[in-house]
Protein backbone atom coordinates (compact mmCIF):
# COMPACT_ATOMS: atom_id res chain seq x y z
CA UNK A 1 0.00 0.00 0.00
CA UNK A 2 2.82 2.39 0.92
CA UNK A 3 4.67 1.58 -2.27
CA UNK A 4 1.55 2.32 -4.33
CA UNK A 5 1.07 5.68 -2.65
CA UNK A 6 4.73 6.59 -3.02
CA UNK A 7 4.80 5.54 -6.68
CA UNK A 8 1.66 7.57 -7.40
CA UNK A 9 3.11 10.60 -5.63
CA UNK A 10 6.37 10.26 -7.61
CA UNK A 11 4.40 9.94 -10.82
CA UNK A 12 2.43 13.07 -9.95
CA UNK A 13 5.64 14.95 -9.13
CA UNK A 14 7.06 14.12 -12.56
CA UNK A 15 3.91 14.67 -14.63
CA UNK A 16 2.53 17.82 -12.95
CA UNK A 17 5.40 20.16 -13.90
CA UNK A 18 5.35 18.95 -17.50
CA UNK A 19 1.63 19.54 -17.86
CA UNK A 20 1.87 22.93 -16.15
CA UNK A 21 4.67 24.01 -18.47
CA UNK A 22 2.73 22.82 -21.50
CA UNK A 23 -0.27 24.88 -20.45
CA UNK A 24 1.63 28.00 -19.54
CA UNK A 25 3.35 29.90 -22.26
CA UNK A 26 4.16 33.41 -23.23
CA UNK A 27 0.73 34.72 -22.33
CA UNK A 28 1.74 38.28 -23.13
CA UNK A 29 2.36 37.54 -26.81
CA UNK A 30 0.21 39.98 -28.74
CA UNK A 31 0.98 40.16 -32.46
CA UNK A 32 -1.27 43.21 -32.81
CA UNK A 33 0.94 45.11 -30.38
CA UNK A 34 4.04 43.82 -32.14
CA UNK A 35 2.77 45.30 -35.40
CA UNK A 36 1.84 48.55 -33.60
CA UNK A 37 -1.88 48.21 -34.24
CA UNK A 38 -4.01 50.29 -31.91
CA UNK A 39 -7.05 52.49 -32.12
CA UNK A 40 -7.29 56.03 -30.85
CA UNK A 41 -10.03 57.19 -28.53
CA UNK A 42 -11.11 60.44 -30.18
CA UNK A 43 -12.42 62.03 -26.95
CA UNK A 44 -9.18 61.33 -25.13
CA UNK A 45 -7.14 62.58 -28.10
CA UNK A 46 -9.12 65.83 -28.24
CA UNK A 47 -8.55 66.33 -24.54
CA UNK A 48 -4.80 65.63 -24.81
CA UNK A 49 -4.20 67.90 -27.81
CA UNK A 50 -6.43 70.62 -26.33
CA UNK A 51 -8.66 71.33 -29.32
CA UNK A 52 -11.25 74.03 -28.51
CA UNK A 53 -12.53 75.09 -31.94
CA UNK A 54 -15.60 73.10 -33.04
CA UNK A 55 -14.52 72.96 -36.69
CA UNK A 56 -11.13 71.53 -35.72
CA UNK A 57 -12.81 69.06 -33.38
CA UNK A 58 -15.01 67.76 -36.20
CA UNK A 59 -12.08 67.40 -38.60
CA UNK A 60 -9.94 65.69 -35.94
CA UNK A 61 -12.69 63.25 -34.97
CA UNK A 62 -13.32 62.44 -38.64
CA UNK A 63 -9.60 61.86 -39.30
CA UNK A 64 -9.27 59.61 -36.23
CA UNK A 65 -12.40 57.63 -37.13
CA UNK A 66 -11.14 57.07 -40.69
CA UNK A 67 -7.81 55.91 -39.26
CA UNK A 68 -9.53 53.59 -36.77
CA UNK A 69 -11.68 52.13 -39.55
CA UNK A 70 -8.65 51.40 -41.75
CA UNK A 71 -6.74 49.88 -38.85
CA UNK A 72 -9.74 47.71 -37.98
CA UNK A 73 -9.81 46.47 -41.59
CA UNK A 74 -6.10 45.65 -41.40
CA UNK A 75 -6.68 43.80 -38.13
CA UNK A 76 -9.53 41.72 -39.54
CA UNK A 77 -7.72 41.01 -42.80
CA UNK A 78 -4.64 39.71 -40.92
CA UNK A 79 -6.49 37.76 -38.24
CA UNK A 80 -5.10 34.42 -39.45
CA UNK A 81 -1.55 35.74 -39.53
CA UNK A 82 -1.87 36.95 -35.94
CA UNK A 83 -3.20 33.54 -34.83
CA UNK A 84 -0.37 31.76 -36.67
CA UNK A 85 2.20 33.97 -34.98
CA UNK A 86 0.70 33.47 -31.55
CA UNK A 87 0.58 29.68 -31.93
CA UNK A 88 4.11 29.56 -33.38
CA UNK A 89 5.58 31.61 -30.55
CA UNK A 90 3.71 29.66 -27.90
CA UNK A 91 4.76 26.32 -29.39
CA UNK A 92 8.42 27.26 -29.73
CA UNK A 93 8.49 28.84 -26.28
CA UNK A 94 7.12 25.67 -24.70
CA UNK A 95 9.61 23.54 -26.62
CA UNK A 96 12.44 25.78 -25.47
CA UNK A 97 11.18 25.62 -21.91
CA UNK A 98 11.18 21.82 -21.96
CA UNK A 99 14.61 21.48 -23.56
CA UNK A 100 16.05 24.49 -21.70
CA UNK A 101 17.57 25.64 -25.00
CA UNK A 102 16.35 29.15 -25.88
CA UNK A 103 18.52 29.68 -28.97
CA UNK A 104 15.79 28.69 -31.46
CA UNK A 105 13.68 31.59 -30.16
CA UNK A 106 15.99 34.00 -31.98
CA UNK A 107 15.06 32.31 -35.26
CA UNK A 108 11.38 32.57 -34.31
CA UNK A 109 11.80 36.29 -33.68
CA UNK A 110 13.29 36.77 -37.15
CA UNK A 111 10.47 34.75 -38.70
CA UNK A 112 7.80 36.70 -36.80
CA UNK A 113 9.37 40.02 -37.80
CA UNK A 114 9.32 38.88 -41.41
CA UNK A 115 5.64 37.92 -41.15
CA UNK A 116 4.71 41.23 -39.49
CA UNK A 117 6.72 43.52 -41.77
CA UNK A 118 3.99 44.05 -44.43
CA UNK A 119 1.40 44.69 -41.71
CA UNK A 120 3.69 47.20 -40.00
CA UNK A 121 4.15 49.02 -43.30
CA UNK A 122 0.38 49.29 -43.84
CA UNK A 123 -0.14 50.59 -40.31
CA UNK A 124 2.70 53.08 -40.69
CA UNK A 125 1.18 54.29 -43.96
CA UNK A 126 -2.19 54.88 -42.26
CA UNK A 127 -0.48 56.67 -39.37
CA UNK A 128 1.35 58.91 -41.85
CA UNK A 129 -1.94 59.77 -43.57
CA UNK A 130 -3.52 60.62 -40.23
CA UNK A 131 -0.55 62.74 -39.16
CA UNK A 132 -0.48 64.67 -42.43
CA UNK A 133 -4.23 65.36 -42.15
CA UNK A 134 -3.87 66.58 -38.59
CA UNK A 135 -0.80 68.64 -39.40
CA UNK A 136 -2.81 70.57 -42.00
CA UNK A 137 -5.77 71.18 -39.68
CA UNK A 138 -4.23 71.76 -36.25
CA UNK A 139 -2.06 74.59 -34.97
CA UNK A 140 1.63 73.86 -34.46
CA UNK A 141 1.20 73.60 -30.69
CA UNK A 142 -1.76 71.25 -31.02
CA UNK A 143 0.10 69.15 -33.57
CA UNK A 144 3.07 68.94 -31.23
CA UNK A 145 0.72 67.73 -28.48
CA UNK A 146 -0.71 65.20 -30.92
CA UNK A 147 2.76 63.82 -31.65
CA UNK A 148 3.43 63.49 -27.91
CA UNK A 149 0.13 61.69 -27.45
CA UNK A 150 0.88 59.37 -30.37
CA UNK A 151 4.33 58.60 -28.99
CA UNK A 152 2.80 57.80 -25.59
CA UNK A 153 0.27 55.44 -27.19
CA UNK A 154 3.05 53.65 -29.08
CA UNK A 155 5.08 53.36 -25.89
CA UNK A 156 2.14 51.63 -24.17
CA UNK A 157 2.34 48.85 -26.77
CA UNK A 158 5.91 47.92 -25.90
CA UNK A 159 6.27 45.09 -23.40
CA UNK A 160 7.51 46.12 -19.99
CA UNK A 161 10.59 44.54 -18.46
CA UNK A 162 9.84 42.41 -15.42
CA UNK A 163 10.26 44.23 -12.12
CA UNK A 164 13.02 42.98 -9.88
CA UNK A 165 12.86 43.42 -6.18
CA UNK A 166 15.34 45.77 -4.54
CA UNK A 167 16.38 43.01 -2.18
CA UNK A 168 18.34 41.28 -4.94
CA UNK A 169 20.60 44.27 -5.40
CA UNK A 170 21.22 45.35 -1.82
CA UNK A 171 24.26 43.77 -0.25
CA UNK A 172 23.73 42.05 3.05
CA UNK A 173 23.98 44.26 6.09
CA UNK A 174 26.58 41.97 7.71
CA UNK A 175 29.02 42.45 4.84
CA UNK A 176 28.49 46.21 4.91
CA UNK A 177 29.31 46.40 8.60
CA UNK A 178 32.44 44.36 8.11
CA UNK A 179 33.60 46.54 5.26
CA UNK A 180 33.20 43.91 2.58
CA UNK A 181 30.51 45.73 0.65
CA UNK A 182 30.94 46.65 -2.98
CA UNK A 183 32.87 49.83 -3.65
CA UNK A 184 34.76 49.71 -0.39
CA UNK A 185 38.48 49.70 -0.40
CA UNK A 186 39.03 48.33 3.06
CA UNK A 187 41.57 45.63 3.53
CA UNK A 188 41.36 43.08 6.24
CA UNK A 189 44.92 42.80 7.55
Amino acid sequence: MKSLISSLSLLFLFIAPISIMAQSGPSDVNPENMSEIFMYDSDEALHKIKVKDEQKKIVTIKAISVYNKKIHEIKIFNYLTFNDIKSLVTKKFNEAKLTKDYRPLAEVKVKVDKMLQPIKEKVKEQRTILNSTLEKELSSKQYKNWLKYEKLQLKKLKPKAPQRSQQQYSPSSQSQRNGYGSGRNRRRY
